[in-house]
């Protein structure tokens, strides 16, 4: 895919059809999800939900299978893109939020992604993808932008595409990636997941600890 020319960026909004089809597969694209099981979240092409003629990718909360943290998120990969400056856009429309939804980039140093499908209680601010959306649904399609500075390294990445922290559906259409000049500003908003508090991140230093020094063989009864 060249990531130059990912996509033309309309220049007005469409009305959106409300989605009753299932998601269709979406090829060369990753994703990553968390919740009660791999099924959380429904992820790929919606073709009944269009922005000015072009389908849209997906993410949708599945009933009674996620909590307020869970996540789920479809990832593209740019690479090539060392110590420049970068724009990740598009229009996005969601539904039903009930923490946040919306688009992201995140740039990692060492061409390895380490944030999605994972779930973390050492997790800080900084870890969080940039982001740009919303915690309250928006029932009309809404241009996004957000602009990353790719670290200078030789395996460095971004990676970008929608995302949904607990409840919501969220729709990203008319997606572009692209080199941008350095007057143009950072975007410096995360996307917006609820952190472990002081409490969790000392529990689960304490079970990883006793993990770590006490550690019975499993199985030895064969059972």
């Amino acid at each position: 895919m060249d990531w130059k020319i990912f996509a033309a960026a309309p220049l007005a909004a469409a009305l959106l059809v409300a989605s009753a089809a299932p998601l269709s597969p979406l090829n060369g694209w990753s994703s990553g999800s968390t919740g009660k099981t791999s099924k959380a979240y429904a992820m790929g092409i919606d073709s009944s939900v269009q922005f000015q003629g072009q389908r849209s990718v997906s993410v949708q909360s599945q009933e009674g299978l996620i909590n307020a943290d869970s996540y789920g998120a479809v990832i593209q990969n740019a690479f090539g893109y060392q110590g420049r400056r970068v724009r990740f856009s598009g229009w996005m429309r969601s539904a039903d939020v009930k923490q946040w939804a919306g688009a992201f980039v995140r740039v990692d140093a060492d061409g390895t992604e380490r944030f999605f499908g994972s779930s973390r209680s050492d997790l800080k601010t900084e870890d969080l993808p940039f982001g740009a959306g919303s915690a309250t649904a928006q029932d009309r399609w809404t241009e996004v932008s957000i602009v990353v500075d790719v670290p200078n390294t030789p395996a460095a990445m971004a990676s970008v595409g929608a995302v949904v922290v607990g409840e919501g559906k969220v729709w990203l259409s008319a997606m572009r990636f692209e080199e941008v000049g350095p007057e143009v500003p950072l975007t410096t908003t995360r996307i917006g997941m609820p952190l472990p508090t002081a409490a969790q991140r000392e529990a689960e230093a304490r079970r990883l600890a006793e993990k770590a020094t006490r550690r019975v063989p499993p199985n030895l009864s064969l059972e």
